[in-house]
């Protein structure tokens, strides 16, 4: 149904996608089947039968069609007769001869194709619409179950805290009074990373700063305004975050400035004191053409850098890309003749992990600070975590290289947080032989297979009775024996944090799981010991309902890189934001699609005629909507922005590199993706090979 809170959208929705405001699903299909009357069609069905080949084709659709039983029937019909099948109007549609013989048939043919054609499409539209309107209608319910919840635990998320000050300070009757108040104690405003600051954050900042242009503050005292950003960096987009909304701000700021007789001042900041002039050189090469890399300036030239380590060496390397290799089949007859081939992924690791592992083994200098490389000074940067991030670490854990680990990780996949639940999940059901066996072999107790064997061959119960019994003539066993009927008395009468923090702690678990799993095993343990917390405060304790709710959803844990170990660290461009390294390795070049981005199902009308002030209505494009004129021009310009956020992206990924910035690539089957980082790099670098 079409609620009265949707009224006014339907009928800009229908305004955006060129559908009436009355044709309803009834109406069309009325439409489409009444477009020839039954004399005429059963006289073009006879007349195109009896013509050549391509003609019987359209007959036999069009007589299947004066013998449909059905309004259905007749439009699949008459949709094989004038479409094609991609649902576009035939444009080969009845021959010659036909065309000749038969001009007035013909033309009363073509009129019916081409009015069929555009109801086709305005059926499209309305499927699209009620779509859209279903998921409006469920997600406006979701919403209202969300702000109840919310409300009933007087809870406020972070969105909720801008919203709510935005609104205070814009339309609340007491908003007069809170800008003074706030003005009596607010000398100076400064807006850091402002090109990543959303539209709704600027309502509040721009609600502040008026005050400061009124003439008629709390105070007297000049008091300044300062933001800093680089729109060129605008990569969160999924946050909000819009680098015309950076450049629009600052024209609304020197209005304001204007009016009350004050001066903004814009100062570029084209100094770079992080980057060697090698690397910045090429940076600006790759930029310096908006029309290779749109988006990354908003209208304003590319502004080239200055290096402030003008005497320091640098280098940047473009290394071939890995090109895929098809397996070859090996004789039936001889299997062992097949060839291992390795993925390009983990053959560009390998190649990444023997270039650092050299540098280390032969004491490779860093040339601008005049010492040896050491592995903390290495940063590899990945568009998405899959699927290069995880080769990557075990390529250089497999080399004995310090490495940080990813920079995000999923805490169930994680093997310390498996053992820790296999525990739970047995000591909950003794009789589950798996996670018995998964505990024994875990580093709680260290047996192996063999171990293994000895307990389980021939057993007649569960593997806990024979663990049981062999602990009573073996002393290897006896020791998990106890330990285990110790647990097992405890878990039933201990809430899970209070458990599993005593005997990782207390009982030096902890200690086994770090020694054998190494350092990264840290962050996992923490995060489930805070989450065994965070579930004993919010339902009543039982180790059964925490190991559920923990397995009820996928939850990660950001690990903070920017610490001072002597690490090599890979992790993601979006991760890297704000870090620095003396070596970048990019690795990941050859693929447009990103982790981040759209996959087109949800697009904004952007150019939906619509009241001012109104924000552009979002549609879900159902399948079989792909033609409808709104939906590929909003499909093009999400595309468009998706391409500009990439380039923003990978200005990022060049700007991490203090000296060095090594750029690799892997291919997938069909190669390099058009417009990828490589090709780009590439052709930015050309000019600089040619000096």
């Amino acid at each position: 149904s079409n609620g009265p809170p949707f009224t006014a959208a339907e009928r800009i929705y229908r305004a955006a996608l060129d559908l009436r405001q009355d044709a309803t699903a009834a109406s069309l299909l009325t439409e489409q089947t009444s477009l020839l009357d039954d004399a005429t069609l059963s006289r073009a069905a006879t007349v195109l039968l009896a013509g050549k080949s391509t003609d019987q084709d359209i007959g036999r659709a069009l007589a299947a069609a004066s013998a449909a039983t059905s309004d259905e029937m007749r439009v699949a019909a008459f949709a094989n007769a004038f479409l094609t099948k991609e649902g576009n109007a035939r444009s080969r549609f009845v021959t010659k001869g036909i065309q000749e013989s038969e001009a007035g048939l013909y033309t009363t043919l073509t009129t019916a194709r081409d009015r069929f054609a555009a109801l086709a499409d305005e059926r499209q539209a309305l499927a699209a619409l009620d779509a859209t309107r279903a998921l409006l209608l469920l997600a406006n319910r979701v919403r209202q179950l969300t702000e109840e919840a919310k409300q009933q635990r007087a809870a406020l998320d972070f969105d909720d805290l801008i919203r709510k000050t935005a609104n205070l300070l814009a339309t609340s009757p007491s908003a007069e009074w809170v800008l003074y108040k706030l003005d009596g104690g607010l000398d100076h405003i400064l807006v850091d990373e402002s090109q990543d600051t959303a539209p709704e954050q600027w309502r509040v900042v721009e609600a502040l700063a008026r005050e400061f242009f009124s003439g008629s503050g709390a105070r007297e005292e000049q008091r300044t305004v300062f933001a800093v950003g680089d729109e060129k960096q605008s990569i969160y987009s999924f946050q909000g975050a819009d680098p015309r909304q950076f450049a629009a701000m600052g024209e609304r700021f020197s209005g304001m400035a204007a009016e009350a007789g004050q001066t903004l001042r814009r100062i570029p900041l084209d100094l770079s004191f992080r980057t060697t002039m090698p690397v910045l050189e090429a940076v600006d090469s790759v930029f310096e053409d908006a029309a290779r890399v749109p988006g990354v300036t908003a209208g304003a030239n590319y502004v080239r850098h200055i290096a402030r380590r003008f005497d320091k060496a640098g280098l940047v390397e473009l290394w071939p890309t890995i090109p895929f290799e098809e397996a070859t089949e090996a004789d039936p007859f001889y299997p062992l003749g097949e060839a291992p081939v390795r993925s390009p992924v983990t053959r560009l690791a390998d190649r990444i992990a023997d270039t650092i592992a050299g540098w280390l083994t032969s004491g490779e200098r860093l040339q601008s600070e005049d010492r040896p490389i050491r592995a903390g000074d290495i940063l590899i940067l990945v568009r998405k975590r899959r699927p290069f991030a995880a080769p990557m670490v075990a390529a250089l854990k497999a080399r004995g290289i310090p490495v940080a680990g990813a920079d995000r990780i999923r805490l169930t996949e994680q093997i310390a947080v498996r053992d820790l639940m296999a525990l739970g999940d047995f000591l909950t059901l003794p009789e589950d032989d798996l996670a018995l066996a998964e505990v024994l072999k875990s580093p709680f107790f260290d047996l192996d297979d063999d171990d293994l064997l000895q307990i389980a061959r021939s057993r007649k119960g569960t593997l806990w009775s024979a663990l049981l019994a062999h602990a009573k003539d073996n002393p290897r066993f006896a020791p998990a024996a106890d330990t285990l009927k110790r647990w097992r008395a405890r878990a039933d009468f201990t809430p899970p944090f209070e458990f599993f923090s005593t005997i990782l702690d207390r009982e030096g678990m902890r200690g086994r799981l770090l020694s054998r799993l190494g350092l990264d095993a840290a962050d996992a343990i923490d995060e489930f010991i805070t989450l065994s917390l965070s579930y004993d405060d919010r339902a009543p304790p039982s180790l059964t309902g925490f190991l559920a709710w923990l397995r009820d959803g996928t939850r990660e844990v950001k690990r903070d890189m920017e610490h001072g170990r002597d690490e090599v660290r890979v992790m993601t461009v979006h991760g890297a934001k704000g870090l620095e390294a003396p070596i970048v390795f990019i690795p990941d070049t050859c693929t447009t699609a990103s982790a981040g981005g759209s996959d087109g199902a949800l697009v904004d009308l952007e150019h939906a005629p619509r009241p001012a002030e109104t924000p552009a209505p979002w549609l879900w494009c159902v399948k079989g909507t792909g033609r409808i004129p709104a939906i590929i021009q909003a499909k093009s310009t999400l595309k468009a922005r998706e391409t500009e956020e990439r380039n923003r992206l990978l200005y990022v990924a060049m700007t991490r590199a203090r000296d060095r910035l090594y750029v690799a690539g892997f291919e997938n089957k069909s190669g390099r993706a058009a417009g990828c980082w490589y090709d780009t790099i590439e052709a930015g670098l050309a000019p600089l090979l040619t000096k």
